[in-house]
């Protein structure tokens, strides 16, 4: 245990007193402060834009008028909804419902001309028009084309397209209520309609209590499916960021011969499991610190935001529900010795870092094809491809995490779980093999095969000796 402890030292420390690793671990959380920081200015400092609408009436300006106000009022709907359900008073939400309708950035201003070559220095800046937001010009204007079969949208930026698909939608809207009224209908008939359509709430089947049939579902309940899904992508995330400390660090004990040195003073089995218990405390390392940004950001927003603990807490505890947590935790290590133990191996096989690059695409792929299972599984648990990819082993670490908030059958799970038991200590004895034939030896990626039937027991053809 003692050259175990001293290979993990020594590894570990020379990964953490890199620079690079210290750039890795704040530039996630600095990335999602400014992402967030961004999209929350993009959103507010975005310019309030005038346009204006030349008609013979004010219809089609009417109808675009008020497509803004009912954005407006579904605004105040939705946060007006989001306030009950965090169980916050209406009077201490007044602000945020504010916030969320009143970033109106497009207002509409009389026409100054009549022809697009008339309005043309409105719409280049040349000139401006008075509106709420003081002096601007023109961002856009809609002419109504001579047969009236067409409001035609004429603007000097062509990539914000949020105006036109707004006037779209109005006069989808005034198409509706003309047809309506044609056939004698009331403008509301289709609002009422679906006013006065049966409702389809969710509700789960519970059999706790005799009498009892269930209740409806509550974000409690998809709890455990979303914390499953962020779980089984944790782990990816984890694998994924092993390939470079792998591959690299062998790359560069075996060019400069440190192997040698290394296997004088410890066995190689100690040598394996000190470099991965390294790697693996580097990935926690950076895996814990961000876990911790998370749950730091977390608190601060039940504490500033009224209703967010009572949002955040069916997420705690689906997290740390052992039904959950167990096979969790044991995917987390078979599934990463699994990895591991594949990419160190590689990784002895290559001298330099063009070889290592060679590798990398079908690693790549390799580990693509868990991500399109966890997709898969979280879309539709109960996939027959997900029963049956489940038992595949590079897939059972990830789907075994996916498949436990639906109650899988336990024989299903000991069987996965010994099975991956099976697979990845196959898995270590064949990197043993692989890692001694390169670290060692000097064996290079064109070797691999050979190496592999001689470990499964085959014996290749014999070379034709030279005369």
């Amino acid at each position: 245990m003692r050259n175990i402890y001293l290979i993990f030292r020594r590894d570990y420390l020379g990964y953490v007193k890199a620079w690079g690793f210290w750039l890795s671990l704040a530039a996630v959380p600095i990335f999602l402060v400014i992402g967030a920081s961004f999209g929350y200015f993009a959103a507010t400092a975005s310019p309030v834009r005038y346009y204006a609408v030349v008609e013979p009436s004010d219809v089609y300006a009417g109808a675009i008028e008020g497509e803004f106000q009912r954005r407006a009022e579904e605004a105040v709907k939705e946060a007006r909804a989001l306030a009950e359900q965090m169980n916050i008073p209406l009077d201490e939400a007044q602000h945020q419902i504010e916030d969320a309708t009143g970033g109106r950035k497009y207002f509409a201003v009389p026409p100054p001309a009549q022809t697009l070559e008339e309005l043309r220095p409105w719409l280049t800046g040349e000139r401006t028009v008075a509106g709420p937001a003081g002096e601007k010009p023109l961002f856009a204007v809609f002419i109504l084309s001579e047969d009236g079969r067409q409001l035609e949208y004429w603007s000097n930026d062509v990539n914000i397209d949020s105006l036109r698909s707004a006037a779209e939608i109005a006069m989808r809207d005034l198409g509706r209520r003309d047809a309506l009224a044609a056939a004698g209908l009331d403008a509301d008939f289709l609002r009422q309609a679906d006013e006065g359509a049966v409702q389809v709430p969710a509700f789960r089947l519970t059999a706790t209590k005799a009498g009892e049939s269930g209740a409806q579902v509550t974000m409690a309940d998809r709890a455990p499916a979303i914390v499953s899904a962020a779980l089984a992508y944790f782990l990816w995330l984890m694998v994924f960021s092993i390939i470079q400390y792998l591959l690299m660090g062998t790359i560069e004990e075996r060019s400069n011969k440190i192997f040698d040195t290394l296997l004088t003073s410890v066995q190689l089995p100690q040598l394996l499991a000190g470099k991965l218990l390294a790697v693996f405390a580097v990935t926690s390392t950076m895996m814990l610190s961000w876990s911790l940004f998370g749950i730091v950001g977390s608190a601060i927003s039940a504490s500033q935001v009224p209703g967010m603990a009572d949002m955040i807490q069916p997420f705690i505890a689906a997290a740390t529900d052992p039904k959950l947590l167990i096979p969790a935790l044991v995917s987390f290590v078979l599934g990463y010795i699994l990895y591991g133990v594949l990419f160190m191996a590689l990784g002895s096989l290559c001298d330099t870092i063009q070889e290592a690059q060679t590798l990398l695409s079908p690693m790549m792929i390799l580990l693509m094809l868990p991500m399109f299972a966890i997709f898969v599984a979280f879309q539709d648990p109960g996939s027959p491809i997900v029963d049956i990819a489940a038992w595949v082993p590079i897939f059972t670490p990830f789907l075994l995490i996916l498949r436990m908030p639906h109650d899988p059958p336990m024989w299903e799970v000991l069987a996965q779980m010994g099975l991956m038991i099976l697979v990845t200590a196959l898995a270590v004895w064949l990197a043993t093999k692989v890692y001694r034939a390169g670290a060692v030896h000097g064996a290079g990626i064109g070797e691999l095969g050979g190496m592999v039937k001689r470990a499964v027991g085959l014996k290749g053809k014999p070379k034709a000796t030279q005369p």
